[in-house]
């Protein structure tokens, strides 16, 4: 048997990985890299990296915190796309549907 991760199923996972390849996608282009220095930089195959871009991936948290590390980007603005304002760290709740 081989095991396989899961696609992201839920509206909220789809909704932090889209903000995820859309931050990572202006850190790149803010940085002038290619994609592959960008997984280089993110500790990440290319594979694993187009993945995220494409929403098929799925990240653990280690692999989210180590994105944010090496990018300096808080947790906040990788995983929601919005900055913090004033140091207020609440999390950003999606509207529900």
């Amino acid at each position: 048997m081989t095991s396989k991760r899961k696609k992201v199923d839920t509206d909220l996972g789809a909704m932090i990985l889209r903000n995820m390849a859309t931050v990572m996608e202006r850190e790149r282009m803010k940085r002038d890299l290619t994609k592959k220095e960008m997984a280089v930089l993110c500790e990440m195959t290319n594979p694993y990296y187009f993945g995220i871009l494409k929403g098929t991936a799925n990240p653990s948290l280690q692999v989210i915190t180590r994105i944010s590390t090496n990018l300096k980007v808080p947790l906040q603005e990788l995983m929601m796309g919005v900055k913090s304002r004033d140091g207020d760290d609440r999390p950003v709740v999606p509207p529900s549907s």
